[in-house]
């Protein structure tokens, strides 16, 4: 049920370390000291589980998503396998559909459906008001994270390194690629691939980035960004900007590319990257080392915040006051995205390991209790 109360939420501090990389001009101060409070609004929650489940062992951690429109907020879970849809006014459920594995890439928005991945290998459009299906196509192997919806097709790249692109109209086979599976460890999930400008580019888990024209598959161009690294993987999705790609290996680092070839215009040491966001001349990176903001051009650290050491932090929002991320067993931080100085870190009593969205002026997270929480927040996406 919908409520709306004021709530004093105690700001944990783990480290207060002042997290300062080396020659940093605007390095991120140390956390907020615990006893620190900070007046938020929360709008609702909603627990997509109704009963508090015990387990036998440590409890499956929520690597789920969430989609929100103006209206509707679409949550996918793998903790419970199902989609939920809720009404954002009345904090209650419009619909549930149960999958056949765990939810582990997506719900996407467009238009009038959904799109997601399973757990099983599953691909699935349903539509969104109602989620009937409308097409199902099965790669028989998990796709975790990787999940594309663009320019008529939609693609993903599965844990065998099989990248499958289809058509969106019925879910047929464009076309398909596959590379080696690396030979070392990897990181969780792969990256989803990006689609720009007629060309699907796909990053693998052994290392390697193909950029593909999207009509038929023909590689246009190949890199190796991990020739000696020790986690080879590809897992963030890279971005564009003027002509320039971003790219980031698990532990080979940070890497600005020519879009036209391919080629390294530089290159940066930053450890498990989980997510990239360009905004004018800066680069907003999530990492194993911590937040950071770096130079465009150059790859210069503007400032740097380490959070917790060798935290597994989520994917940023990135908004035109705040940056936004969850920390597992640390909680939800907000950072002030001019300096990087960490403003809140909000304990709700839970672990976070899902990404949080930040939407329509509102900043919504999915709990590793599978529960929704929906703040009321004064800032908007980037």
């Amino acid at each position: 049920m919908k409520f709306r109360l004021r709530c004093l939420i105690f700001c944990a501090a783990l480290f207060a370390t002042a997290c300062a990389s080396s020659g940093s001009p605007n390095a991120g101060s140390s956390l907020p000291p615990r006893s620190a409070q900070y007046a938020l609004d929360i709008d609702w929650t909603y627990a997509l589980s109704p009963k508090e489940t015990f387990y036998l062992g440590a409890a499956p951690i929520e690597q789920g998503h969430v989609a929100v429109t103006r209206q509707v907020t679409y949550v996918g879970s793998s903790a419970l396998s199902k989609i939920s849809a809720l009404d954002n006014a009345k904090a209650t459920k419009i619909w549930e559909a149960e999958m056949t594995a765990p939810v582990t890439a997506g719900p996407i928005v467009v238009g009038s459906y959904l799109y997601v991945a399973l757990g099983d290998g599953a691909i699935i459009k349903l539509n969104a008001e109602n989620a009937e299906q409308v097409w199902r196509f099965d790669t028989q192997v998990p796709i975790e994270n990787s999940l594309v919806v663009s320019e008529g097709v939609v693609a993903a790249l599965n844990g065998n390194n099989r990248l499958v692109v289809l058509n969106d109209a019925d879910g047929s086979v464009k076309w398909r690629r596959e590379r080696p599976r690396s030979s070392e460890f990897t990181m969780y999930g792969q990256a989803a691939p990006l689609i720009q400008n007629d060309t699907l580019y796909a990053s693998f888990s052994d290392g390697y980035l193909i950029a593909y024209a999207l009509s038929n598959g023909t590689p246009l161009w190949t890199r190796d960004l991990a020739p000696k690294a020790r986690f080879k993987d590809l897992d963030v999705q890279p971005v564009i900007v003027d002509d320039v790609l971003y790219a980031a290996s698990s532990s080979g680092g940070l890497y600005a590319l020519s879009l036209l070839d391919g080629r390294t215009l530089w290159q940066k040491d930053i450890l498990g990257a989980s997510s990239v966001i360009p905004h004018q001349d800066s680069l907003y990176v999530s990492s194993q080392a911590g937040i950071f903001r770096l130079d465009r051009e150059t790859g210069n650290t503007l400032w740097q915040n380490e959070i917790q050491k060798e935290a597994l932090i989520s994917p940023l929002q990135v908004g035109k006051h705040g940056i936004y991320a969850t920390v597992q067993r640390f909680g939800l931080v907000v950072l002030d995205r001019a300096s990087g100085h960490t403003e809140h870190v909000i304990d709700m009593g839970t672990d976070f390991t899902s990404a949080p969205v930040l939407s329509h002026g509102v900043l919504t997270a999915l709990s590793n209790r599978s529960t929704l929480y929906r703040f009321i927040v004064e800032d908007s996406p980037l």
